[in-house]
């Protein structure tokens, strides 16, 4: 009896730890906790029954969360971002995923874009020390050239392809303010598509000519 009633707390309790996930599931695996600044959290998304269950986990005491491997790694493999700040006057996000800070124009920073509750919360990343945010890869890389995100200057309002990017994976997107002046929004498209400066949008029947 005793065993039984042991048995009912332990599931009563991971009822309560899904209905407090950190990260919306839409897609299976081990997920980063976005309001994580230590990048020891992460959220465990597993498909069962047509429905995503959420549990969240903590990496032990010696090790960090590498969002790009998606496993607890030794703090030695791994550098932790800087957390600056949660942008909530201009949302940058319209995916899930990382993308270039259009706040800088030294590639020092990028945002984290995560959708909670059908709302994206996005989070801006310091990259450590000499190295640059290549939005290619998404990741800081001390040998990424910067130049090639700040040759471009907004004109006219929408979607337009880098080319500087041989990928065609990256693209600029123009939004005319009140003011008369214009802010730039740096993107990269999901890994499957490219950027077709014919639709201005992120396409896989795209081919790219580099």
């Amino acid at each position: 009896m005793e065993n039984k009633f042991i048995f009912v707390v332990f599931i009563l309790c991971g009822v309560v730890w899904q209905a407090h996930a950190a990260v919306n599931c839409t897609a299976a695996g081990r997920f980063a906790d976005p309001s994580d600044t230590t990048c020891k959290n992460y959220t465990l998304c597993v498909l069962s029954n047509g429905a995503f269950l959420a549990y969240n986990y903590v990496c032990p005491t010696t090790s960090l969360f590498n969002p790009t491997s998606r496993q607890c790694t030794a703090a030695t493999n791994y550098v932790c971002p800087v957390a600056n700040t949660t942008n909530t006057t201009t949302n940058v996000c319209t995916a899930e995923g990382y993308f270039a800070d259009p706040a800088v124009t030294d590639c020092s920073s990028y945002i984290q874009c995560v959708l909670i509750n059908g709302v994206y919360t996005q989070t801006t990343f310091t990259c450590p020390a000499n190295t640059f945010y290549d939005p290619n890869t998404t990741l800081c890389d001390a040998s990424y050239n910067c130049t090639s995100t700040t040759a471009f200057t907004c004109t006219a309002s929408g979607r337009f392809a880098n080319t500087a990017d041989t990928t065609c994976q990256t693209y600029f997107y123009c939004v005319l303010l009140a003011t008369g002046t214009y802010t730039q929004y740096n993107y990269t498209c999901p890994t499957t598509s490219v950027f077709s400066p014919t639709s201005s949008l992120c396409t896989t029947s795209y081919t790219c000519t580099g």
